[in-house]
């Protein structure tokens, strides 16, 4: 290992050592305005102290919503044993190793990838990290945009362009040459085309802005009668044994490659379900208002300015649990009010 490895390995491990302990503060209920204020250039001062605390708050979540009481309360006692910092920063870092192993073990991950899901991605040609949206144009003109946690790979070895599609969502706007898509579920043949791809947990998501694109399933019986052309101005959700009728596509389904959600008549529910997908926040609405729609351009990178249009436009409270956990609830006031 160089030694520029070892520098980043001991600045992670310096930084997950203070989240453990700013957390342990936030966890306590006891944090003074100022504290909170420490706390706040302490995460703002540099990006491993964020992706510290990202971790730490990723973990905590999961941790808290699944375990059993008996595990739950152990992994309370990891953070009171950072809150008491007795034994130094040893102690911390061997409580926050302990936090992680707990959760291998009862058969949870701290992010929604597993090793291998993850370890493709990031060995992918190209990549983009949660919140990230990336343009790449290719040797033959044709332009990706990857949508966040995607990759692709590109192999132009064989005659004209073959991608894949690893995870998450890319649009392509193909240039001059042959190109192939190829999916988990489909190999998709676009005839000249503006279009988009997105995976799903089991079946995905075609939306054809411009051209067409042949659908071919994988694992179809006859893959030829399986096969469907989907056209300009249509969208379909296939899996690897079908795919189904087309149906108009969202018009401004393209808008995220400028960082933009548009939503029209869109339920509050689903629209907290998009910006959550570039966030490493927990955002929970309640029941009673997830059916409420919007109308609006949401910026998906800037969470707090997308909470402000929401807390504006709706009869709703957004409240901050914690720094990277958002509740959006009825606002009693207003329901009284009115």
């Amino acid at each position: 290992m160089s030694d520029e490895q070892d520098m980043e390995r001991d600045e992670r491990r310096r930084a997950l050592s203070e989240a453990a302990e700013w957390f342990a503060q936030w966890r306590s209920g006891e944090m003074t305005e100022a504290q909170r204020d420490a706390w706040q250039e302490w995460h703002d001062s540099g990006a491993q102290n964020r992706w510290a605390w990202a971790r730490i708050e990723a973990l905590s979540q999961r941790l808290g919503g699944e375990l059993e009481d008996d595990d739950r309360q152990a992994v309370n006692g990891v953070i009171a044993e950072a809150r008491r910092r007795r034994t130094g920063r040893q102690r911390l870092w061997n409580g926050l190793a302990s936090l992680m192993a707990m959760a291998v073990l009862t058969g949870l991950a701290w992010q929604p990838l597993g090793i291998d899901d993850w370890t493709q991605r990031w060995g992918a040609d190209y990549h983009t990290a949660t919140g990230e949206i990336r343009r790449v144009t290719l040797d033959d003109g044709s332009r990706l945009w990857l949508n966040t946690a995607s990759a692709v790979n590109v192999d132009d070895a064989s005659p004209g362009l073959r991608l894949e599609l690893v995870s998450g969502e890319v649009l392509i706007d193909t240039g001059r040459g042959r190109l192939v898509v190829e999916t988990p579920n489909a190999r998709l043949t676009p005839l000249g085309t503006r279009f988009d791809v997105r995976l799903g947990d089991s079946d995905e998501t075609l939306s054809v802005f411009e051209g067409a694109v042949k659908v071919r399933p994988r694992a179809a019986d006859r893959a030829s009668e399986a096969s469907r052309v989907i056209e300009t101005g249509q969208e379909s959700t296939y899996t690897s044994r079908s795919v189904a009728s087309p149906r108009p596509a969202e018009p401004a389904g393209d808008a995220w490659t400028g960082g933009v959600l548009l939503a029209d008549g869109m339920p509050l529910g689903q629209l907290v379900e998009e910006l959550g997908r570039y966030h490493h926040a927990r955002l929970r609405v309640a029941p009673e208002v997830a059916d409420q729609t919007l109308l609006g351009a949401f910026p998906l990178q800037d969470l707090e300015q997308s909470m402000r249009m929401i807390d504006n436009t709706l009869p709703v409270r957004v409240r901050r649990v914690m720094p990277l956990w958002i509740e959006i609830e009825p606002d009693r006031v207003a329901s009284v009010t009115k």
